[in-house]
Parts: structure tokens; C-alpha cells; sequence
């Protein structure tokens, strides 16, 4: 699969306007080079570096590197981190607020 630099840059312009544009932007680059696009019968030979995502069917594949893990510690991190800094703003407003 292998879109020329000006067919990649197409697609990246595509993803300022959403879904619709993207897809029409790929079916024309499919008319144009359809051997850069995987058809049906071929989609479990490819490889990936992370676990493809799931949402429901499996992802056709042949292997990945890395095994997809839910970082749940930066989930609590940034939660923390949100916390923190309401707490604040509302500390400061009460301070604003006495004064």
C-alpha cells in the first residue's frame, strides 16, 4: 500500500473537513492508484506496530508488536490534575470574594 506524497498530503488536507471529505478524497485516490488500497481478500495479511482497536468484530490482521494497553494510570493522572486545579479556581474565587 503506498500513496505518493501528494496523495498523502490530500488526505491529511481531508481531515480539516471531517469524515465526508476524507471519503471522498480516498475514493478518488482509489480510482486514480488502486493498488495503494488493501482489498478484501487481503486484509488479514497485514502487520501492525500496536494492537489494532476492536469495537466489536476483529480487526483482520496478521500480527502486531505491541499489545494495546489502557494507560489507566495517566486516565487518573489527568483526573487528579483536573481536580487540582477546580479546587484551585474555587479557592481563588473565594478569596476574590472576601476581599
Amino acid at each position: 500500500m503506498k500513496l505518493t506524497n501528494y496523495q498523502r498530503s490530500q488526505l491529511k488536507a481531508a481531515a480539516c473537513f471531517g469524515g465526508a471529505q476524507i471519503d471522498k478524497v480516498a475514493a478518488s485516490l482509489q480510482r486514480e492508484n488502486p493498488d495503494a488500497f488493501w482489498r478484501e481478500s487481503e486484509l488479514h495479511q497485514r502487520n501492525f506496530y500496536h494492537e489494532p482497536l476492536s469495537y466489536g468484530s476483529p480487526v483482520p490482521h496478521r500480527s502486531y508488536v505491541q499489545r494495546l494497553v489502557v494507560r489507566r494510570r495517566e486516565q487518573d493522572n489527568e483526573r487528579d490534575q483536573i481536580m487540582a486545579q477546580n479546587h484551585y479556581l474555587a479557592y481563588t474565587h473565594q478569596l476574590g470574594a472576601a476581599a
